[in-house]
């Protein structure tokens, strides 16, 4: 909707989040470790068709994807699908010219996907059990206000923007607590939760 829309580009200007003009922006900020691989694993897989360069997110998008795989893959054994991650604006115009449902690339209401924020994960070979659990598991990150979800019936798929607040900053390294020769079992164990 608009509204989401307009929250997704408020919060990533909030953060600070720069949108990928062009693949030489995509290069440069993979090299520096901005973008990440997607997660894939026996949990989640990649549509064939979405480009090698372009299987990239922010690292907290993949942490959250790494935690939803894990989760769904221990309930049903079926990996999920996605079927969009980051894009650049070049893409996003001849999305525009091609699909009558993409987001503008630019403007109050631009693709969180410029941004590496957002992933669309494929609702199509979900039965109607996966699809309420994933709507169950969704639903306390959105009231949580660590993720945005659009359940697109169009495209088929949920499109997820996942925020930087979906990982907490750390306030103490866990590598200083192990590291401490005198420290109490049961603190350790409260500080590595």
């Amino acid at each position: 909707s608009h509204e989401i829309l307009l929250r997704k580009n408020e919060v990533a200007d909030r953060d600070g989040l720069t949108r990928l003009q062009n693949d030489a922006d995509l290069l440069r900020m993979r090299n520096a470790r901005m973008l990440v691989a997607l997660p894939v694993n026996h949990g989640l897989d990649v549509d064939t068709r979405l480009p090698l360069n372009r299987r990239y997110c922010r690292p907290w998008t993949a942490r959250f994807l790494a935690n939803l795989s894990r989760a769904h893959y221990a309930r049903f054994h079926t990996p999920l699908r996605v079927d969009s991650a980051v894009r650049t604006v070049e893409f996003q115009e001849h999305l525009m010219r091609i699909n009558g449902n993409a987001a503008p690339a630019e403007g109050d209401t631009a693709s969180p996907h410029l941004t590496g924020q957002a992933v669309d994960l494929a609702k199509h070979g979900l039965s109607r059990t996966e699809i309420a659990w994933m709507r169950g598991y969704l639903l306390p990150l959105i009231q949580e206000g660590k993720i945005d979800v659009e359940e697109e019936f169009r495209q088929s798929c949920f499109h997820i923007s996942v925020y930087q607040n979906y990982v907490p900053p750390s306030s103490t390294p866990r590598r200083s607590i192990a590291a401490s020769p005198r420290v109490e079992a049961s603190a350790l164990a409260t500080a590595l939760r």
